[in-house]
C-alpha cells in the first residue's frame, strides 16, 4: 500500500542523494549520516514552514495564569504578531509586554502567529518539497557533485510546484479582490 511521506522516507530520500543505502529506523546515535540527513531536514522544514502557510498559520488567544499572570511562551512559535500592535516577546519562558514592562498581564493577547507543525502532520506536498530541498542541500554539503546537483535541483522545482499549487487550491485567492484592484473596477 502506498501512504504519504514519513519522515523516515525523507531520511532515505536525504541518504540516496549521497548513494547512501536506505535505513530502516532512525537512530541518529548509530549513524553519522542519519544524524545529519534529521538535522537538515529539520532544518529545511523550519526555513519553509517560517514563511507561513495555510496548515501552521494560527489567531490565538492566550490567557494568563490566574495565579502568576504570566502567559508561557509556546515553544513551536515560529513568528507572531500582536494583533492590536502591542508589542510582546519572549523571555525566559514567558511572553513580556514591552510597554508595560511586565511579565504580569490582566487580560488575555491575541496573536496571528506561524507555527512549527510535526514533519509527519504536514501535507505531503510539503513534505515531498522539504525532503527534495534537504537532499540538495546534504548532497551540496557533502559530495559536492554537479551532475548530481543539477538532477536535485529539478526535483526541487518540481516538488514547489506541487506546493505552489497545493497552496492555490487551499487559498480562496481571487485576482479581482487584492488591494488596488478593486477601485479601479468601481470607476466608470
Amino acid at each position: 500500500m502506498i501512504t504519504a511521506t514519513s519522515k523516515l522516507d525523507a531520511i532515505n530520500i536525504i541518504l540516496s542523494s549521497i548513494g547512501s543505502d536506505p535505513v530502516n529506523t532512525i537512530n541518529e546515535e548509530i549513524d553519522v549520516d542519519v544524524a545529519n540527513a534529521c538535522r537538515m531536514l529539520d532544518r529545511a522544514s523550519r526555513d519553509i514552514q517560517r514563511k507561513g502557510w495555510d496548515f501552521n498559520t494560527y489567531t490565538l488567544t492566550l490567557s494568563p495564569d490566574q495565579y502568576t499572570g504570566k502567559i508561557p511562551w509556546i515553544p513551536t512559535i515560529i513568528s507572531y504578531r500582536s494583533t492590536n500592535g502591542t508589542p510582546y516577546v519572549k523571555r525566559g519562558e514567558n511572553f513580556y509586554d514591552i510597554e508595560k514592562q511586565t511579565f504580569h498581564f490582566k487580560q488575555p493577547i491575541h496573536l496571528n502567529a506561524i507555527m512549527m507543525v510535526d514533519f509527519e502532520d504536514l501535507p505531503d506536498a510539503f513534505k515531498n518539497y522539504i525532503a527534495a530541498r534537504a537532499a540538495m542541500n546534504f548532497q551540496t554539503r557533502y559530495m559536492g557533485d554537479a551532475a548530481n546537483s543539477q538532477d536535485l535541483a529539478l526535483s526541487v522545482q518540481e516538488a514547489y510546484q506541487d506546493i505552489v499549487t497545493y497552496d492555490m487550491n487551499m487559498g480562496d485567492y481571487n485576482m479581482l479582490t487584492y488591494s488596488g484592484v478593486t477601485p479601479a473596477l468601481e470607476r466608470s
